[in-house]
């Protein structure tokens, strides 16, 4: 069912795979991975791992969330596809908008986070896991370094501040072992 008029559509998760499926379609992780594994594993640990049922929405934002920087896909297909709550989702949760040639400074980004719907704040600290998850495996120290500098700068103040304490203890036992591999 449609969204486009801004109502809550009914989401097909199934539909919304196959289609960040195709969008990431040729794009790879460092690790060499197919790169649509990155969105599915954040979803993942939101439906399998977060301690709280979530609604389809934030499944469905967790799909998506990298559509907008990493491919030419326009806000207005989300908006029409699957609703006003997706595509705002993704737009917070997107530093920058290929398609539309926008990107947001850090201050614009983090407001976005901080006043965003809870759904931003769950799918970003998920995708944050993925990727802390992801570096520990990584030959880049300098990555390593760059998520524990920015999950302790710019996240955890968000998610402290939103009491999601499930997050913030995750993503500081991760801090804490990206620490340790770089120590070692």
């Amino acid at each position: 069912m449609s969204g486009g008029d801004g109502s809550r559509p009914t989401i097909d998760l199934v539909e919304v795979d196959a289609f960040a499926d195709a969008a990431h379609r040729g794009q790879t992780r460092e690790s060499g991975a197919p790169y649509v594994e990155h969105p599915r594993a954040v979803r993942a640990i939101l439906e399998d791992e977060f301690p709280e049922a979530v609604d389809d929405i934030v499944l469905a934002i967790a799909l998506l969330h990298d559509v907008l920087e990493d491919c030419d896909v326009h806000p207005s297909i989300l908006l029409e596809r699957w609703g006003r709550e997706v595509q705002e989702g993704v737009t917070l949760l997107s530093w920058n908008v290929r398609a539309l040639d926008l990107e947001r400074d850090a201050r614009v980004y983090h407001a976005g986070l901080r006043r965003g719907p809870r759904a931003v704040r769950l799918v970003k600290g998920a995708d944050r896991m993925d990727n802390m998850r992801a570096a520990r495996h990584d030959d880049s120290p300098e990555r390593r370094r760059r998520y524990v500098k920015e999950t302790e700068k710019d996240l955890l103040p968000i998610l402290n501040e939103a009491h999601e304490t499930w997050l913030v203890e995750r993503l500081e036992e991760l801090v804490q072992e990206l620490r340790r591999i770089d120590a070692a």
